[in-house]
């Protein structure tokens, strides 16, 4: 053995001696190059809006509410489909195929039960929400929310179920469709725009976001019919006779659905306090939140969306020991790429913005505005993606109530944080505020969770 070589840890030998024939690294390489084409359309489709639309206030108003209801579709996949996972593994594992097939159906139509409820709810409530979440919004922008509230109810539809069937395949280690899947989305926002170019308004954003979402819905169930049984009998069991497992998802879903509700709603947080500043200020946050999102797309999703089942996997397995091993790999592996890359795009914002967005309606001011709050949103870039992975860890062992308790703490410092830097640095200051309470939380999170497993090791 080389000097070099000894010098490198034995689990990280280990796995490049494996290379790209170990299902992790080729699932991961797989998923890495279809969310690459899905965030290099997204960032398409950002550029086309934002040279149609600018920083107007009819984009801050479709901003605003298309947040809110992605965020809305997120926390509930937050809930049952973040527990379902490692139930679905564990029975998997210990009943067969057929009777975790069977959860899963079950679980899905009970998560579209839910998503209409809520939909419902929201869309009665939406004079409420509108008053307290567009604020700072004059009198016409508000009703013009209003409007965007209820047309979206498709697209919160379409989402919701997309997230959980798409956590149904990942527990399978199908992960080809659940990534290009999401290329839909943002091709039909962009051909609805250039269908419409001579007069473009926020209603062809709205036709290709619902279109958009239903085609990747569509895709994701032909995907999961197909591996589910043709059988009459099989069905009629399924619809029939309650999965005992599922009474468990649906008990560890609710603190899991209440600690997404704090973690998700970070991001509507910071849309809503953003406006309460001058006009445009939404606008500007959420360009250089997408930014930051092209490189965490790249990279915090696919290593969550490839080492979940993998987590779940190891603790159905009681594998404490490789569990530890995967969890500190994955921490040196992104502290090391993500940090360095994080202070290039902080170092290089100007030019990033200006060559991406600056063109038509998005003017140099714009430019400049966006670059700023980009420099300190870009420092949440290491901590967010540990912190997603982390998540991943404490979703398998199931520990639903650190989830509840450490998401709520982490919202309320968010909002803390915003009001006091907000005073003096506008919007620049909720980026940093972001980026310290992501800091804090996933270094806390990583030490809690090496501690848990140490604690289910000895238990062992």
């Amino acid at each position: 053995m080389s000097s070099i070589s000894a010098r490198i840890p034995a689990s990280i030998r280990s796995l490049l001696a494996r290379g790209l024939g170990s299902a992790l690294l080729s699932g991961l390489a797989l998923v890495f190059v279809l969310t690459l084409a899905s965030k290099v359309v997204s960032f398409v489709k950002d550029a086309v809006v934002a040279s149609t639309f600018g920083v107007s206030q009819e984009i801050d108003a479709f901003m605003l509410v298309f947040g809110f209801m992605s965020f809305a579709a997120t926390l509930l996949a937050g809930g049952l489909p973040e527990s379902f996972l490692p139930a679905y593994v564990e029975l998997k594992h210990q009943k067969g195929s057929r009777r975790a097939d069977r959860m899963a159906v079950q679980a899905a139509v009970t998560h579209l039960g839910m998503l209409l409820l809520f939909g419902l709810l929201i869309e009665l409530g939406g004079n409420f929400l509108v008053e307290h979440l567009a604020h700072g919004f004059s009198a016409a922008n508000k009703d013009h929310a209003q409007h965007l509230l209820v047309m979206l109810f498709p697209f919160l539809l379409c989402f919701g179920m997309s997230y959980h069937l798409g956590a149904w395949l990942r527990a399978d280690k199908k992960f080809l469709i659940v990534a290009s899947a999401p290329l839909l989305v943002p091709l039909g926002i962009i051909v609805s725009i250039l269908l419409t170019r001579r007069a473009p308004t926020v209603d062809a954003l709205l036709f290709g976001t619902n279109i958009g979402s239903a085609l990747q819905l569509s895709l994701l169930i032909h995907a999961v019919s197909r591996q589910l049984p043709a059988e009459r009998r099989w069905w009629r069991v399924c619809l029939r006779k309650w999965e005992p497992k599922l009474g468990v998802v649906m008990r560890n879903a609710m603190p899991f659905l209440l600690g997404g509700l704090a973690f998700s709603s970070a991001s509507v947080v910071d849309q809503t306090m953003a406006s309460w500043l001058p006009a445009g200020s939404v606008a500007v946050l959420s360009y250089s939140e997408k930014l930051c999102m092209i490189i965490l797309g790249v990279s915090a999703g696919p290593l969550a969306d490839v080492l979940f089942p993998y987590f779940a996997d190891q603790v159905a397995r009681r594998d404490w020991n490789g569990l530890r091993r995967r969890l500190l790999m994955s921490v040196g592996v992104i502290v090391g790429l993500m940090l360095p890359l994080a202070f290039l795009l902080d170092f290089f914002a100007p030019t990033i913005v200006s060559l991406l967005f600056e063109r038509g309606a998005f003017h140099h001011e714009d430019t400049l505005r966006v670059a700023h709050v980009l420099r300190f949103g870009a420092l949440q870039i290491p901590f967010y993606i540990l912190g997603i992975v982390t998540a991943r860890v404490i979703v398998s062992m199931q520990a639903s109530r650190f989830m509840l308790i450490f998401s709520f703490a982490a919202l309320f410092g968010n909002a803390g944080l915003n009001w006091l830097l907000m005073q003096n640095m506008g919007v620049a200051g909720i980026a940093l505020s972001t980026a310290l309470v992501h800091g804090i939380s996933s270094i806390v999170a990583c030490l809690w969770c090496l501690m848990l497993i140490r604690r289910k090791e000895a238990e062992s």
